[in-house]
């Protein structure tokens, strides 16, 4: 009986740190960091700001109602949807890990 419980916690392991790692290659293909709304001359412009090392850095994205920062907010909303739920995948992976550990002993 216990190897049958083992052996589902093992497929389901499996399947867990498979759907981590598609997460994480999704996390990877989307932009990191903040959008930072700038006003110039009346107009306001939308920049991405991020990290590079210790240094803030910022690229210009467009007009703040260009299709481009549109389609930014949208990247980076799919990107923290995709870090949660890496999270909770990961967090369902320790608990599996730790149910097939007590199966063992």
């Amino acid at each position: 009986m216990m190897s049958i419980v083992k052996y589902i916690l093992g497929e389901e392991l499996h399947r867990l740190e498979q759907l981590s790692q598609q997460y994480a290659g999704k996390i990877k293909k989307l932009p990191k960091g903040s959008i930072s709304v700038k006003g110039y001359n009346g107009n306001k412009y939308a920049y991405l700001a991020f990290r590079d090392g210790n240094k803030v850095k910022f690229r210009y994205i467009g007009r703040e109602s260009s299709q481009a920062v549109k389609k930014m907010i949208t990247d980076r909303q799919q990107r923290l949807s995709y870090i949660i739920k890496q999270k909770e995948v990961n967090k369902d992976i320790r608990e599996i890990k730790r149910a097939i550990k007590s199966v063992e002993d």
